[in-house]
Order: structure tokens, then sequence, then C-alpha cells
């Protein structure tokens, strides 16, 4: 029995090296519209955060100068890579934030925002 446990001992450090990586693998945002700190002339047409695996959005909510801004259509339960909503009330003009929240595929709550400006 003693011979194997070398095997075993290496076996284990191996998988504890490979662990990480699967801990990493959590849904991260690469990128939206606007981009963050953006600054614009007009109200955009859409706003769309995209991520490099499919999660299951549970907020998708943009704040503005005048509160909650009216979004279309809302997340649903089916995962995506990429979520695009489009404000359906008025954006006086002032700083806004985008908040998002959802379910990684590993199963760990992912959240995030950023800011733009519009002028």
């Amino acid at each position: 029995m003693t011979r194997w446990k070398p095997v075993a001992t290496a076996a284990l450090a191996l998988q504890l090296l490979v662990a990480p990586a699967a801990v990493l693998a959590h849904a991260q945002p690469e990128g939206s519209y606007p981009a963050h700190g953006a600054v614009l002339d007009q109200r955009p047409a859409r706003i769309a955060v995209w991520w490099d695996h499919p999660m299951r959005l549970t907020l998708f909510e943009l704040r503005g100068p005048a509160g909650v801004v009216a979004l279309s259509p809302r997340p649903g339960a089916t995962p995506v890579s990429r979520f695009e909503a489009v404000p359906t009330a008025p954006m006086p003009p002032g700083r806004y934030t985008l908040r998002w929240r959802g379910l990684a595929p590993d199963g760990h709550v992912m959240a995030d925002d950023f800011d733009f400006t519009l002028r």
C-alpha cells in the first residue's frame, strides 16, 4: 500500500493545481454598450452587456436622474451570453448606471454595474 502513496500524492497535487482554473470559470463580462464611462450626445438605442459564458440574468436595471428607466425586454430564465434591452422611457441628460446580476454556469451569483453619461 505504501508504494501507492506517492502516486496518490501526485494525483492530489495535480487536482489542486487544476481546481483553481475551475473556480475561475465564472461568467465574466466582456463588454457593454454604452461602454463604461462613455459620454453620449443622444439617448442610446440599446443597452447591452455580454459575457464569456452564458448566464441566467436575474437583474438588468438602468437608473438615471429620474429613477429607474423602463427597458424591454426583461431578463428571462434562459441563459444568455449577450443581453440587449431598449429604453422605453424618456432619458433626460445626466449620469446613468446599469446594474446586472445573474447566475453563472458554475452556480455562482455574478453582479456588476457600469456608468455612462447622457448630455
